[in-house]
Order: structure tokens, then sequence, then C-alpha cells
């Protein structure tokens, strides 16, 4: 075969991203490959001479000869049938469905002599779409070649990178500009000092070849205007002129952002489910379809079972416990997907087999609960279980040691029984198995034996047994299977695959089926191997839900989103991992602007420390953290919100991550700043008028106690007593809109108790006539607190009790210490309050609602309360409807 520029037709073919091969057309033979192509069916090529690895290509490769003949007779390109392959590249297998591209090469004149076959990995990214025509430097067979290649590729031609040659894949890459004719940087400008450029000027002068995976680059969108973030796979090669000297680049590439999108996605999606499922305390699995495949477990259920995820996930529930089998779970799970009941079963016995053979023996209570899948069928259990073995074996004890002869008697009439029935068993076993077994005879694959699930996935009748595999499955002739087998016959290496598909002719019609499958060989007693076992199950329905799950990840994305609540999420580290569109919109950046520039930074600098302090603690306890922050906005100003940051913990209560939700309460910061300044003003402007009543009354009242008109006396009393009671009324809405604004003042100091007691004894008596007012002791204790603020909550407290309570009755008043705190109590026998009511007793402006006829605002509680608080105090309420209530309030003594 001769081409016009052999050297660089070679070094293209050698490191093309795709496994190719050039066939002569006449003798059909392949006579060029790359070292892609020969590692899709040659294990260690490495190991091979040249002539070696031709021999067994052109025996494993079967080219299409009917497409070849359409390519040859229409001097155009075309897709042969998809192929299903393991590949052995990366020494490891890998399933692969290819669609080879067949492409003409034009050696002679206009006659297509050769034919290029592109092994393109079938995915919905890499599907070759027409580009523009092209005009081409190179000769014609080099330019055919490279026009036809199933990946982007580009000649970059002397020192100033001009676009030699694009072949349409490439343009399509960056459709809407021309490239051909023109410098890199001039058709490319995005790419000024970047590492791609530095890249290719390093293999034009360095004369080295490059490789770049999963490669972010920064690509200009021509609609938008904007920048995008897409990710390549690309390849630079020197080229080389006649002289030896290099003279261009060579520049492979395909687009992996779709990929990388999907990675991503899908690994939250796993990682969020098994966290949720490892929270719980129960074990937990998800069993599917009617070989119960494991589609999920967590962590405990791991522990119990003696498992790795890797053993469990994606296998029957018998494959992985065939010692349970002879016990009922199988079959309780198949009822409940048929029926749709829920089992709950208490105190079971499971036995597992160990690796020593001995028995462990456990107890559990479990619940079997129906799932249905994303058709809105049954297709699932959910498995709670709680193992309670310890509990079992110390009741049943006693009852062991008493039975032990008989149970001894019993396991062994048992064993015989099971001894006898072992061969019908076994036979009924592979009967009646919830997998697909069958058993290969021979190097022809003789259907020796086949149970009914094998022949419905084959969609045949047990009329096959005794023939060969390729005749009762004619339609797997072009699949890998009797491939794998014959590996597996000549190598005595067991095949294993998941999720592989299949094309099973069914009622007369192709349908794709996806199974994991074991091909195990059996030796005779020579040691040659004499069948194949095949064990499959089905898992078509959970590859399709599985592919069902990962397009709906952008949707829920989206409707996280869509919450008007700022979320994030962080790692106990710190970290954040995760900010919704309304936190990007408000900082106005993007994640990774957002992320770097950091959390704290949006703070107010007056809360961060205090903010830092709290999380701290609050992470200790592994309790969430409530407060109030600002937060900057686009505009450079601070906006109030309620930011909670819950944290999410494992089984052992560790914190995983840190949820935050964070909303804006600015416009009720600031009407609760406007209310406090009327409330402010309205009370200033109050207590003027009332300084002047009172000291006019005052001077009325010294006047009257000069003459003998008693009404008159008692009047002007009154009427100083209800001015009191107006003050004190405004006082607490002040006391109210300084406790808001933070600038309520308590003043300590030590002072004897039993001083305040004799003050307040002559206020209530004159105060207070209507009811007696008993004061239980007034010995001497010191306390150290604000006496002024003490005084109005004794004040507060026995006013209430007057109040709620008919003329005449008692108030008693106690002083107790207990320990280093003094306990004062207000007791009365008045009405009481309701149990529903106790609770809400301290909230700001709160009245009991059915005494609603009784004056007053529901400040004086409330005030109370946070003055006993401000001393490290604390007030309650004990309370019998119609019984009459009793006061509490404690603070520390000196």
């Amino acid at each position: 075969m001769t081409f016009t520029d052999k050297q660089l037709v070679n070094k293209i073919i050698d490191h093309s991203p795709l496994g190719v091969c050039i066939l002569n057309v006449e003798s059909g033979l392949i006579e060029i490959y790359n070292k892609k192509f020969s590692q899709l069916y040659i294990a260690a090529a490495e190991a091979h001479s040249e002539q070696q690895i031709l021999k067994v290509l052109n025996r494993e490769f079967e080219a299409d000869k009917m497409v070849i003949s359409k390519v040859v007779r229409e001097k155009n390109s075309f897709n042969g049938k998809e192929l299903s392959l393991i590949s052995n590249r990366n020494s490891k297998k890998d399933e692969l469905v290819i669609s080879p591209l067949y492409a003409p090469i034009n050696m002679n004149n206009d006659t297509v002599t050769h034919v290029a076959v592109w092994m393109n990995e079938s995915t919905e990214e890499n599907t070759v779409t027409s580009g523009p025509e092209l005009t081409l430097s190179q000769s014609e067979p080099i330019a055919n070649l490279l026009s036809e290649i199933p990946s982007g590729t580009a000649i970059l031609s002397g020192e100033n990178f001009v676009f030699e040659l694009v072949n349409p894949t490439y343009q399509n890459l960056v459709s809407g500009r021309e490239l051909t004719g023109k410098p890199f940087l001039e058709a490319l400008p995005e790419f000024l000092g970047s590492e791609l450029e530095k890249s290719i000027r390093r293999v034009y002068t360095e004369g080295v070849s490059l490789n770049f995976t999963d490669d972010l680059v920064p690509l200009l969108n021509t609609d938008t205007g904007e920048p995008e973030d897409r990710y390549f796979n690309y390849r630079l090669i020197p080229r080389t002129n006649h002289e030896g000297s290099v003279d261009g680049v060579l520049l492979f590439t395909s687009e992996v952002t779709h990929e990388i999108d999907n990675k991503v996605n899908l690994e939250r999606t796993s990682n969020n489910l098994n966290l949720i499922i490892n929270m719980l305390p129960a074990s937990v699995v998800i069993i599917r379809y009617d070989n119960l495949i494991v589609e999920m477990i967590n962590d405990a259920n791991l522990s119990y079972w003696k498992k790795t995820r890797d053993e469990v996930v994606g296998k029957p529930f018998l494959e992985i416990l065939p010692d349970l089998a002879d016990q009922p779970f199988a079959g309780q799970l198949r009822r409940v997907m048929q029926t749709g009941e829920i089992i709950d079963v208490k105190e079971s016995p499971v036995l597992f087999t160990e690796p020593d053979g001995t028995i462990r023996e456990t107890f559990v209570d479990y619940t079997y609960q129906p799932l249905t899948g994303l058709d809105g069928k049954r297709d699932g259990v959910l498995v709670m279980s709680f193992e309670i073995t310890d509990r079992v074996l110390a009741q049943r004890q006693l009852e062991q040691y008493a039975d032990q002869l008989s149970i001894a008697n019993d396991q062994l009439s048992v064993l015989l029984n099971q001894l006898s029935k072992s061969e019908s068993r076994f036979k009924y076993v592979f009967e009646k198995a919830p997998v697909a077994i069958g058993l290969l005879r021979g190097k022809e694959f003789i259907v020796e034996s086949a149970n009914r699930k094998i022949l419905e996935v084959w969609g045949k009748t047990d009329a096959i047994v005794g023939s060969r595999l390729a005749d009762a499955l004619p339609e797997i002739q072009d699949q890998p299977f009797l491939g794998f087998l014959d590996d597996v016959y000549s190598t005595g290496k067991p095949f294993y695959a998941n999720g592989i598909s299949a094309m099973l002719k069914h009622d007369g019609e192709l349908k794709e089926i996806f199974f994991n499958v074991v091909y195990q060989p059996i030796s005779d007693t020579d040691g040659n191997i004499a069948d194949i076992l095949v064990v499959a199950t089905d898992v078509t329905e959970q590859v399709n839900a599985r592919k069902a799950v990962e397009s709906s990840a952008k949707y829920f994305k989206m409707l996280a989103d869509l919450v008007p609540v700022k979320i994030s999420n962080a790692l106990p580290s710190g970290e954040v991992t995760f900010f919704n569109r309304t936190w990007l919109e408000f900082a106005g950046m993007n994640f990774e602007d957002l992320r770097d520039f950091g959390y704290h930074e949006m703070m107010h600098p007056d809360e961060i420390q205090n903010f830092r302090k709290g999380l701290a603690e609050a992470a200790s306890e592994c309790r969430p953290h409530v407060s109030e922050l600002r937060f900057k906005n686009t505009e450079g100003k601070y906006i109030w919100h309620l930011n909670i940051a819950s944290p999410v913990l494992d089984e052992d209560g560790n914190i995983t991550m840190w949820v935050g939700s964070t909303t804006d309460i600015q416009s009720l910061k600031e009407e609760e700043q406007r209310k406090n300044d009327f409330i402010s003003m309205v009370s200033h402007e109050l207590k003027t008028p009332l300084t002047s009543i009172n000291v006019y009354l005052q001077m009325l009242l010294r006047k009257a106690e000069n003459t003998e008109d008693q009404f008159l006396k008692k009047a002007y009393i009154q009427s100083l007593k209800q001015v009191r009671n107006m003050t004190d009324m405004i006082n607490g809405f002040l006391n109210v809109s300084r406790l808001e604004s933070g600038k309520l003042h308590i003043d300590k100091a030590e002072f004897d108790l039993s001083e305040l007691v004799e003050e307040i004894k002559t206020d209530y008596k004159f105060q207070y006539s209507s009811h007696t007012v008993i004061f239980s002791a007034n010995h001497s204790v010191t306390v150290d607190a604000d006496r002024l603020k003490l005084i109005q909550v004794l004040n507060n407290l026995v006013g209430n009790a007057v109040k709620y309570s008919a003329t005449g009755t008692t108030i008693t008043i106690s002083f107790a210490q207990y320990g280093h705190r003094l306990r004062v109590s207000v007791k009365d026998e008045g009405m009481g309050i309701k149990t529903e009511n106790l609770n809400k007793l301290f909230e700001r402006f709160y009245r009991v609602e059915q005494e609603s006829i009784i004056g007053g605002f529901g400040i004086g509680l409330y005030l109370s309360a946070e003055i006993i608080e401000a001393h490290d105090g604390k007030i309650w309420v004990e309370s019998e409807f119609g019984k009459g209530s009793t006061f509490y309030f404690e603070v520390p003594l000196s």
C-alpha cells in the first residue's frame, strides 16, 4: 500500500484518539492498524509480533462487506452495524458499544482501493455530523483520511500555527468561526496566553507529543458573546517534513463536557441517597425485581451481613447469601412485590454460614414494605430490620438447656431428611431458581440444561435443549457472547459482566435486554474444561430506572434553585459545597467566585465573632445554630437575615455536613425599629403631663389632709394611685422598647432583702387594701441585684394577683433560700390559668383570651421575665384553673 506521505499517515493513525484500521478492498484484509484498535481484540498486543497481531485481528474483526461495497460504489462514508465489545485497554476489561464508520480512501485517481474503519464509541455526543467543505493542501488520500476521522482533527502549519486543515468534527466544536487559512490565535483569540497555546509552542519547538484529559477550556460562544466552560480530551503531535524538521502540529480533540457534568451529578445524587439511608438507625436494604437485586444498602446492614458494598450492590439476594435459600425471606420478598402487603415479623431467626463452616444464629425484627418503580408498578421492597439476638438468646437460654437433647435429635432428623432429598432438591432449585441458569457442554456449547428463567430470557422453549447455542440463538452471531464463551473455554477463567446489553429475538422481534452475567467453567475429573455454567440476571428495568434517575437529577436541582430562601451546604471543615440560585443572585457571583470569596466576607464585621462562637458551640453539642445576621448585597448594603445552620449527623452522631437556611428579614427589622421608636416617643410625651398632674395632686392631698373632708382625701389618694399605675404602664412600654434595642440597664448592688420587704409592706398595705397581703418570711438575706428592678418585678406579680383574684382574698409572698439562689413566690386565690396558656404567659403582649375584660397590655410578665433573665435567674408559674396561681422567680445570692 503506497501513500503520498506515508510518514504523516502513520502518525495520524498511530495517534488517533479512536481505534482505526485500513482495509484492502480487493483482499478484504487489514493492512494498517493502531494500538487502540488492537486493544479492542487482543489483551496483550505488545507480547505479539505484528504478523501475529494482523492474523488475530483479521480473524476476530468481521468487516461489514455490504457496507464496504456501498462505500466503494458511492465513494462516501457509511456507518456499519453496532458492535458490543469487551476491550482490554488500561489493563482492565471495559464494556464498549462501537459504531464502526467506513470511510473511502482514493489511491489511484478516482478509484477507492482502501477503506478506513474508525471504531467510534457509540454515544450521543460522539455522533459524527456533516461539516463544511474543506480546502486541503495535503495529498488527497491524507485529506480524505483526516476529514473522515470521527473526532476533532486539525493540522497547524508553521510557526504562526496556521490552520492548514480542519475536519468537520473539529469545525463543529467552534461553529460559526472560519478556521482554515487563519493563524491559531487569530481564529481563536481567547487562547492567547493559555496553557493550550503554550503546549502547542512546546510541541513545535521541542518535537514532543503531549496529551491532556478532561481539560477545562473557556471557549467564546459566538451567539451570546460570553465564554463557556467546556471540557476536552486532546493530543498534540509534531509534524515533520522530509528533512526531519518539525513544520507543524497535529491536533486531535474530543469534547467531554457532557460526561463530566453527568459524572458530577451522578456522584452527588448517589452520595445524598447513601447519606440519607446511612443516617437511619435501622439496618436498611432496598431489593428490586423478581430476581431480588440489591439496589441500595446502608452500613448497618453491611455490618450485619458481614459483606462489603462491592460484594452486595447490583447482585441477587440469594447469590450474596445463598445460605438463606432454605429460609422464608426470598418468598416473602416476592409476595410483597406481588400483593403489595406489608410484612412485619418479630423475633425471626436468621442463620448465616461463616467462612469456617460454623452457623451464626441471629434474630431480627423486620418489616418488608412494597416499593413502586418509575412506571408506578410494584418492583421492589424496602427492608428495615433491627437485630435483637442478645435479647432473644437471653430469653431463650433456659429453654435451650431444657430442650437441648430434643433439639439435637430434631436436627439430626432434619439433616438426614435433607441428605436424602439433596439430589431432587438440587434439580428443583435449578428449575425454580429466580435467576437464569443454563449449562453448556463442550467446545460446541451444546445446551445441556436450561431452567425456566433462562428460556424466558432467551425467548425460547425447552426444544432448544440438545442444540448448539449458536443454532439455538442465531441472532447472537454478530454479538460478542460466543467470543466470551470461547475465551472461558480456552483459558479456564470465568467471565463476569454487569449491565451488558444483548439483542435477543422475542416473538419474532429483536429486543434489547441488559444482564448481569457469569460464565463459570466446570472441569472434569482430569482437570479439563468440560462445561460452562451460565448464570444471568435480567437487570433491564434497573438499568432503565438508573438512566431515569440520572435524567431527573437536573430537574431536582432546578427545584432547589426555585426556593426563595438562600440555601447552602458546607462540610464540617467549613468548606461550602453548594449555594442555590437565590444566594448567587444576592451576592452577584457564580458559585466558584462566591465560594472563594468566602461566606464570612459578606457578613457585617460586628457579627462575625459571635457567629463563629455560636456555631462552634452548636457543633460541639450537635444542634442547630439560629442567629440574626447582616449580609452585604451587590449594592454594598447590609441586609438583615435570619440564619439557621443545621447539622446533618451520621449514625454515630458525628456531623457530616451543615445545611444553611438564610431568610431576608430586613423589612421585619425596619418595622420593629419603627414600632420601638413610636413607643419610645409616645411614652416620653405621655410622661410629661403625668408628672405635672402628679405634682398638683400631691399638693392638693397635703391641703386636704388639713381638713376634715375624708372623701376629698380618698379621692386624691385614688387619683395618685391611677397616675402611678399609668406611669408604671408607660415605663413598661419604655422598658420593652429598651429591651428590644438592647439598652435595658441592670445596676446590680448588694442589699439586705429584709429592708426591701419592710418597704413594700407599707406600700402594699395602702395600695392593695382590698386584699390581705401576707409576707411569710422577713429574715436577713443579702442579694446581689438591681433593687429597683426587683421591686418592679414584685409589683407586677402582686398587681396581677390582685387583678385576677376576688376582693377579700389572701395574697401570700414568700422568700426562701435554695443553695446559692433566692426563690420568691407570689401565691393568690384567684381564677387560675388553663394549662394551654401557661407556656405563653411570659411572651410579649400576650393576654389570656378568656379574661380579656380585665385591663392590661400583656407586657408586665414579659418585662419581668426579661429582668430576671438579665440577673441570670429564672421565672415560672404553677396554676390550676379555678384554684389560683403561684408565680416564682429565682436570683443569685451575694
